[in-house]
């Protein structure tokens, strides 16, 4: 891939589960894995139920549909406890992320994570993987009350870079993130996933959208790297 995008960026801006990290299979399944560790059996439509709720949500879920008689708040400790033991110890970076972050860094080209995910799964799998280290500052939602359809996270990462918005590429996997960043004036890159697939918007899938809007899109980061 030869892209002057790339070249003439002054800092990148990365998420992180489908993007780096190989993470949604993962979060496609945690709500199944939950419910048959309680002796439930998920429904095959499972995750088209739940893939939209926040923890309070899927506990109040799990209850209402599958009569999992715990407190809301000890399943929400449950499922929680779950996800940080898969950052922590299972899941891996996707094809490509780690050489193309360092080749930024090589670059001197500022790198931050910017993801929804929270601070403590954040860490316990950057660290595992020794990757914490590429990036000048890792922001999340959670810590500024606020979500990817919303600018501030990706304006937060350009100021910590000290760049304007269009001077800046933000990678990302998701419909909505992506567009919320290239109506904000920065430059994308779709990094494809596979749940890219779904049909968030039908007809369309993600994937199809998500070229329709973006400066550049890969099927893996190391297709990036030929542009330096």
């Amino acid at each position: 891939m030869k892209n002057a995008l790339f070249t003439n960026m002054k800092a990148a801006i990365f998420d992180m589960d489908g993007t780096i990290l190989d993470s949604m299979g993962m979060w496609h399944g945690i709500a199944a894995q939950y419910l048959r560790a309680n002796g439930k059996t998920p429904r095959e439509n499972l995750w088209d139920e739940v893939k939209r709720f926040n923890l309070v949500e899927t506990a109040n879920y799990f209850i209402e549909n599958y009569q999992v008689e715990k407190p809301k708040e000890q399943i929400m400790g449950e499922v929680r406890a779950i996800i940080i033991e898969h950052y922590g110890k299972t899941l891996q970076l996707k094809e490509g992320a780690r050489e193309l972050l360092k080749t930024l860094n090589e670059k001197h080209i500022p790198c931050v994570l910017a993801t929804a995910t929270d601070r403590a799964s954040v860490l316990a799998c950057m660290k595992r993987l020794d990757c914490e280290k590429y990036f000048v500052k890792i922001l999340t939602c959670l810590e500024y009350n606020t979500t990817k359809a919303e600018t501030l996270i990706f304006e937060k990462s350009a100021e910590v870079c000290g760049v304007k918005n269009e001077e800046a590429v933000v990678f990302e996997d998701a419909l909505h993130a992506l567009r919320t960043a290239h109506n904000a004036g920065f430059k994308t890159c779709a990094v494809y996933d596979k749940s890219d697939e779904e049909r968030t918007e039908p007809p369309l899938t993600d994937w199809e959208r998500m070229l329709k809007i973006c400066d550049a899109s890969c099927l893996s980061l190391r297709e990036v790297i030929s542009s330096f």
